[in-house]
């Protein structure tokens, strides 16, 4: 199974630029048509939150007409940027989630799970499970325990050594693996929100953190840090699931040159 990543789409009213300086609409065009022309073709798409700036109804009626150009199926959580139900109003036609009030879903492929969580918190830039999320969550792994699950979510539940994001992230991490720690086929956690390429353990959890196909978080690891963003090169995630294998590549969307032959037409390493 292959899934390809997408997160941060950030994109505002009538497609303005974001802070003055990023064409946020114009980045979410190349990432679809990147995502589309991959060989493989990816299975779905599963977006990460923060498709709007403001969480507009207008933001989400621009959003769909980009997304409704992907051929293969969209899944979608919600981010701090996000209003989930003006997100649930606009994109509902064209993905689905499995939670009356908040956007969880779940994706039940033949040999993987994938659950994606609402981690928004309506008007904050943190993020914090609801009551009614965690225990959703406890049944849908009860119901899917004897097959490999993959987490989705936007906010990830430890700090990376970004201050300024560090204290917008998951802030009750602890109530999520309290259920997560009674099961033994969690095979791993996919976040946004910090626009960066980040792996780390949590909990002895793998987390894989989205990078950024438009603007990225700066990397600067000093505690006094600026906030601040960088146009370093785009790219995507893309993960490979095989049983209770989980194998990350990142895909950059502008890259320069080739592919070359590492071998000649008579199979000599070319020198």
């Amino acid at each position: 199974m292959l899934i390809a990543q997408l997160t941060d789409l950030h994109i505002k009213k009538a497609g303005k630029h974001a802070y003055k300086k990023v064409d946020t609409l114009a980045c979410l065009e190349k990432a679809i048509s990147h995502i589309n022309a991959l060989v493989p073709c990816p299975d779905l798409v599963v977006i990460t939150g923060d498709l709007g700036d403001f969480g507009t109804i207008d933001e989400y009626e621009l959003i769909s007409k980009a997304l409704y150009k992907f051929t293969m199926p969209v899944h979608i959580v919600p981010g701090n940027h996000d209003n989930r139900d003006n997100l649930r109003q606009v994109l509902g036609e064209m993905t689905s989630f499995d939670h009356a009030q908040y956007c969880n879903f779940v994706v039940d492929h033949p040999d993987q799970v994938l659950i994606g969580l609402d981690s928004s918190v309506i008007g904050e830039s943190h993020g914090y499970l609801s009551e009614e999320t965690l225990f959703w969550l406890n049944k849908t792994l009860e119901i899917h325990k004897q097959k490999s699950v993959m987490l989705f979510i936007h906010h990830p539940p430890m700090p990376v050594g970004l201050g300024h994001m560090d204290v917008q992230n998951l802030h009750n991490a602890g109530d999520l693996y309290d259920i997560l720690k009674r099961f033994d086929n969690v095979n791993g956690l996919v976040a946004g929100h910090l626009h960066r390429p980040i792996s780390a353990l949590w909990n002895k959890i793998p987390v894989w953190v989205g990078p950024s196909h438009s603007h990225s978080v700066t990397l600067d690891l000093k505690p006094e840090a600026d906030s601040s963003f960088s146009l370093e090169p785009a790219a995507i995630r893309l993960f490979i699931l095989d049983q209770d294998t989980v194998i990350s590549h990142l895909s950059y969307i502008d890259h320069s040159d080739g592919p070359y032959p590492f071998f000649d037409q008579l199979g000599n390493l070319i020198d």
